[in-house]
């Protein structure tokens, strides 16, 4: 691993989970099935993940049984697996394989108290679930985009439901940063409802794919950021793409475009006159990029800047 950046985001994960080993807490490395194809290296870790760990149960008629997720006990000699899985999952985060559709196999590794077994297949109901939109879903908890991009759109009784037995699943955020999901102490003031699959986070959930297109486009300009700001950019990036949609926009490459513009040009880019004037004289049909594609460098200038 030849980029610092990257070396030293090694060193730091592998000291955080050798941390949870060394005080006794069972870790399971989490694997999805790639469309790629693999280096010698992660195909030891894939063959490593079949003969010693077990699959996550995903149960439909139309999914091939041979794409479902593997999970790694980390114990005993299996603990040589992390540093392989730390230094993979980072490099399968970095923005430009991202950008290549390559996509991310290392799913983060999960603290599981008790059976993991149990707790496999209990994340495996969440993955398929009935959409009230229309029909059965696969959800791709296993994806660390969808994964890091879910979590903060749940109440803290959705987020206790969706993890179950788990404890903590930590996973490779967006910056290469190390980012453990678990749930956080009950204040008493958590009223939310455990229906996690209702319609509204459906409609959310139909959000991320735009959200982390606007995303990967900021990362390639700013790719040193902290967990903190990457949750800022979430609420950001959400936010804007939600006021496209209620302006009538559905393309998920305009919904990506908006959210790019909020997050690379500003937040509330869409209130200043010049881009005021393009939507309230745009035909009904019209595409957001198609309606932005004539402002001038010194017009995104004067928006960003937000002068009049």
């Amino acid at each position: 691993m030849t980029d610092p950046t990257m070396a030293n985001h090694a060193t730091a994960v592998l000291q955080c989970l050798s941390d949870q080993l060394q005080a006794g807490k069972p870790l399971y490395l989490a694997l999805d099935y790639s469309h790629r194809a693999l280096s010698d290296d992660e195909l030891r870790l894939d063959e490593a993940a079949k003969l010693k760990g077990f699959v996550v149960p995903l149960k439909h008629r139309s999914l091939n049984p041979a794409i479902r997720p593997y999970w790694l006990p980390l114990s005993g000699t299996n603990a040589e697996q992390l540093l392989p899985s730390i230094e993979q999952a980072l490099q399968e985060a970095s923005p430009d394989l991202i950008a290549e559709g390559c996509g991310r196999r290392v799913a983060g590794w999960l603290e599981i108290a008790g059976d993991a077994q149990q707790a496999a297949l209990h994340i495996s109901e969440q993955m398929i679930r009935f959409s009230p939109l229309g029909g059965k879903h696969l959800l791709r908890l296993h994806d660390p985009a969808v994964l890091w991009a879910l979590w903060p759109l749940l109440n803290h009784e959705q987020q206790k439901y969706l993890l179950g037995p788990v404890a903590s699943w930590s996973l490779i955020a967006p910056n290469g940063q190390l980012m453990a999901l678990q749930i956080k102490p009950d204040t008493g003031n958590n009223k939310g409802t455990p229906d996690i699959w209702g319609r509204q986070l459906w409609q959310d959930i139909a959000l991320i794919a735009p959200f982390n297109q606007a995303l990967l486009a900021y990362l390639a300009q700013n790719s040193d950021l902290q967990i903190a700001q990457l949750d800022h950019l979430h609420e950001l990036g959400f936010a804007a793409i939600k006021r496209a949609r209620l302006l009538g926009f559905s393309d998920d490459a305009d919904l990506a475009l908006f959210a790019q513009h909020a997050l690379m040009i500003h937040p509330f880019f869409d209130r200043h006159p010049l881009l005021q004037k393009c939507l309230t004289a745009r035909p009904a049909d019209a595409y957001y990029g198609s309606l932005v594609a004539e402002l001038s460098d010194s017009d995104w200038q004067s928006i960003a800047a937000n002068k009049v």
